[in-house]
């Protein structure tokens, strides 16, 4: 009799501890595979690269090409920005934008991002001329 309680009592306890994996892995996969977490890591990582990294920064706008299409979806990464027009139009475009704004993309990650947002942005890395721009810093 004590054996057969003893043997139920693991059962129930295997069965939580199984229970407690899945529960845990099903939140892992949920949180992976979130847009917004995505989405805030993007703009977490870009709002330290603008205040704390700036000369990496530098280094990677003298290697971005390209011009912005002003399509509004990098405006649209994680929520939407209060000074987007109906027109999909940055109202402060011209004179007061945020400097993560002014600098956007800052590298190839950001580009993924707006892809992922089915947008295409106008900006593109080449791997040549930020290599030679390594170079010649280090030179």
């Amino acid at each position: 009799m004590i054996h057969h309680s003893m043997h139920r009592w693991f059962d129930q306890i295997a069965g939580l501890s199984t229970f407690f994996y899945r529960l845990i892995f099903t939140f892992t996969q949920v949180f992976q595979d979130s847009r917004f977490v995505f989405h805030a890591t993007g703009k977490i990582r870009r709002l330290c690269l603008v205040h704390f990294r700036k000369e990496f920064v530098q280094n990677q706008l003298l290697v971005r090409e390209g011009d912005c299409r002003q399509c509004g979806t990098c405006c649209n990464l994680l929520f939407t920005c209060p000074m987007l027009t109906k027109q999909r139009r940055c109202f402060i475009y011209g004179s007061c934008r945020p400097q993560a704004c002014k600098v956007f993309p800052i590298d190839q990650r950001d580009i993924d991002e707006v892809n992922f947002c089915s947008g295409h942005c106008g900006y593109r890395f080449n791997g040549e001329n930020l290599n030679k721009v390594r170079n010649i810093r280090r030179g």
